[in-house]
């Protein structure tokens, strides 16, 4: 663990970060002397990488009743052109992760909704000492891993919370001619998107002719932040603030959405092929 900074936690959805992310936690580590201490992926036969032949069919299915007519464009997005941003690399290639515990865990379900991490593996964070948690991963937390590190968990949402919930980044943002776009770096609470805002800020947009552009824009703008988070939390001085209103919970385009969003993309690539 660091002397100086905040001992971080990371929760995966794979053993792999996309590289936005994890160069948001290379930023902590570097500017806020933050270490990583201890690592929380799903159980094998849950995760990514679990061993056995995954079925294509049924992986598209299922994304097709979660993101409706978005999903051919999402799955091109992020699987065929992949952006940089979105890119994974595996933990396994990360020297300075080698010495982070590893543990594994199978969420449970939430009286609500959302799902709770067992309590072997929150007692386990307590018990290593970890100042805050960094979630990518294991979608909307609750229960005791909330306030299980000194300094909560941290979840980025990549909107002004006020204005954009939901999904995609950036792209209701560019459908609706926005000039800005907001992101979020929140401690979250069992409220949905009303956590405690830690670090937040406002993305000039309006030169972005492609939903493609604001998203990139978005996730380069947004790596700094963790690391203004550590700095931030280790000051007995700061104090968070919570959003006095949410704005409205977007979900995926529908069929409509997505042919009109996707015209204007189209109109927004030939421009740029034009200005070169």
């Amino acid at each position: 663990m660091s002397d100086d900074g905040l001992s971080i936690g990371l929760l995966l959805a794979e053993p792999a970060m996309e590289r936005w992310a994890l160069e948001a936690v290379e930023r902590a580590r570097r500017d806020a002397d933050a270490s990583v201490d201890f690592v929380v992926l799903p159980a094998d036969e849950d995760s990514a990488d679990a061993d056995g032949p995954i079925d294509a069919m049924e992986r598209y299915v299922t994304s097709a009743l979660e993101y409706g007519a978005w999903t051919p464009v999402l799955g091109w997005h992020r699987l065929v052109n992949t952006p940089e941003h979105y890119e994974k690399v595996p933990i396994d290639d990360l020297e300075w992760i080698d010495d982070a515990e590893v543990v594994r865990a199978r969420p449970e379900p939430a009286d609500d909704f959302g799902q709770r991490l067992p309590a072997s593996v929150v007692d386990r964070i307590e018990s290593a000492g970890i100042d805050l948690l960094f979630r990518r991963g294991f979608g909307i937390l609750k229960g005791d891993v909330l306030t299980a590190p000194t300094h909560g968990v941290l979840s980025y949402h990549h909107g002004n919370v006020r204005d954009y919930r939901g999904r995609p980044p950036g792209v209701w943002e560019y459908a609706n001619d926005e000039r800005s776009a907001g992101i979020t770096l929140q401690r979250l609470t069992p409220t949905l998107d009303g956590g405690e805002i830690v670090v937040e800020k406002t993305v000039d947009i309006g030169d972005c002719r492609t939903w493609q552009a604001v998203e990139d824009r978005l996730f380069e703008r947004s790596t700094e932040m963790l690391a203004t988070a550590c700095t931030r939390l280790e000051d007995p001085s700061f104090e968070t603030t919570k959003p006095d209103d949410l704005g409205p919970l977007y979900t995926c385009p529908d069929a409509l959405e997505t042919v009109q969003i996707e015209l204007k993309n189209s109109k927004g690539k030939l421009l740029n092929n034009i200005s070169g």
